[in-house]
């Protein structure tokens, strides 16, 4: 499989997986939402995919390393 396919198949997991945990946490908070503070699906979703994308790196040094030398 070529890495580009490799790839793209990973992210639509990863977002797959976003989908399925939002959905779960909507499904916990809708017996608790009425009218004033009710949130649909897809801002919930929304929200999460906002959050989701990572901030933007520094070039300040964080313990004596910089963020692109971190082994994750």
């Amino acid at each position: 499989m070529p890495i580009d396919d490799f790839i793209a198949q990973f992210l639509k997991i990863k977002e797959h997986e976003l989908e399925q945990k939002t959905w779960e946490l909507w499904i916990a908070l809708r017996p608790h939402m009425d009218k004033s503070n009710f949130i649909s699906y897809e801002e919930l979703l929304a929200t999460a995919k906002q959050q989701e994308v990572k901030p933007e790196l520094s070039d300040k040094p964080v313990n004596g390393v910089y963020v692109d030398q971190a082994f994750i």
